[in-house]
């Protein structure tokens, strides 16, 4: 992220990086200060899933259509049933269903971090940055569109206070820059070049 940040002229130099808690990192670049917290948005259910089929399966179909949002939560057992099934057994998605689940996945992160960001011990700094790496079991999300249901859910969280400045949200090779204002989409920078 701080290299694609970089190269679209989002972060100046000379600039210094520290890892601390509450935030999970401040940059300090000029006078600037920005506290930035990194989560991973990702249901646990699916994550717990995968691992399970990873441990006692082999060669199985993971089907994440059974974790979608607001879906009930499953038992060990109950995952286990579905990684021993033959066909699928979900409904999968239809029309703009994942761009739909996409934004309210990714509000619910934001409200969760938005009350940590409100606790007496979480520092705050110039900007505040919340960095969200997209690891959600949803197929071919169209970022545009799923970033246009998301912003009404959003629009209030930029009103709090204290709130987050920018929201960056990692999705394939794009980063989308989020703001109360607008959205940037920026192409990930290949550190390798």
């Amino acid at each position: 992220m701080l290299s694609t940040l970089a190269n679209k002229k989002y972060l100046s130099f000379p600039a210094s990086l520290n890892h601390g808690d509450r935030p999970d990192f401040q940059i300090h670049a000029g006078r600037t200060q920005v506290g930035i917290e990194v989560t991973e948005a990702v249901t646990e259910q699916y994550a717990a899933y995968s691992a399970l089929a990873e441990r006692e399966f082999s060669d199985v179909f993971l089907e994440p259509a059974h974790f979608r949002w607001g879906a009930p939560q499953l038992n060990v057992e109950e995952m286990r049933g579905l990684l021993r099934q033959s066909q699928l057994t979900s409904d999968g998605w239809v029309g703009d269903g994942p761009e739909h689940e996409w934004a309210l996945f990714i509000q619910s992160v934001v409200d969760a971090k938005l009350i940590k960001l409100a606790h007496p011990e979480f520092q705050k700094f110039d900007q505040n940055w919340l960095s969200v790496y997209d690891n959600l079991p949803l197929p071919n999300v169209h970022l545009g569109k799923a970033i246009a249901y998301l912003r009404p859910l959003l629009e209030d969280r930029w009103l709090q206070v204290p709130s987050f400045d920018v929201l960056f949200v990692e999705h394939g090779p794009v980063i989308a820059r989020i703001t109360a204002n607008d959205v940037t989409h920026l192409e990930l920078n290949d550190l390798w070049e």
